[in-house]
């Protein structure tokens, strides 16, 4: 019975293939028998800018609007923002400080923060990047 109440955000790479197909919600092939999907502020950013086209963007828009709707939208807050620079700096001294790297992984500790703060599972193909960060935060992945 618990495993039907578990909390997931979807991490971009998750989404990516489903919208590059025109589908808004992904069909998942997940252990969890009906979990409870969050959407990240971070993940709908990133996919609105990869967006290339007109319906891509409409797609969107209508993913968005579905967890706004029933109010599932979760947004990093300062107290993110600040444990996210402290992890950064952490993966900078030990993977090195290279710009594109930080830059690139600072929205998936935002991901990981956020998605922690409600007791939900990230879910991601990103598996590399996601157990990097889970050496300097706590948080539930799934990938």
């Amino acid at each position: 019975m618990a495993e039907s109440l578990v909390k997931i955000v979807l991490d971009a790479s998750i989404y990516i293939p489903f919208i590059n197909a025109g589908i808004t919600y992904p069909v998942l092939d997940l252990e969890y028998e009906s979990p409870f999907i969050y959407m990240s502020a971070v993940v709908i950013e990133e996919l609105y800018a990869g967006a290339s086209d007109r319906d891509t963007i409409k797609l969107l828009d209508r993913l968005y609007g579905t967890f706004e709707d029933i109010d599932r939208l979760i947004t990093p807050d300062a107290s993110d923002w600040q444990k996210t620079g402290k992890v950064i700096a952490k993966l900078g001294r030990k993977y090195g400080f290279e710009e594109k790297f930080l830059t690139k992984i600072t929205n998936d500790v935002l991901i990981a923060l956020s998605a922690r703060k409600i007791g939900a599972v990230v879910v991601t193909n990103n598996i590399k990047d996601f157990l990097r960060i889970k050496e300097f935060a706590d948080f539930k992945m799934y990938g």
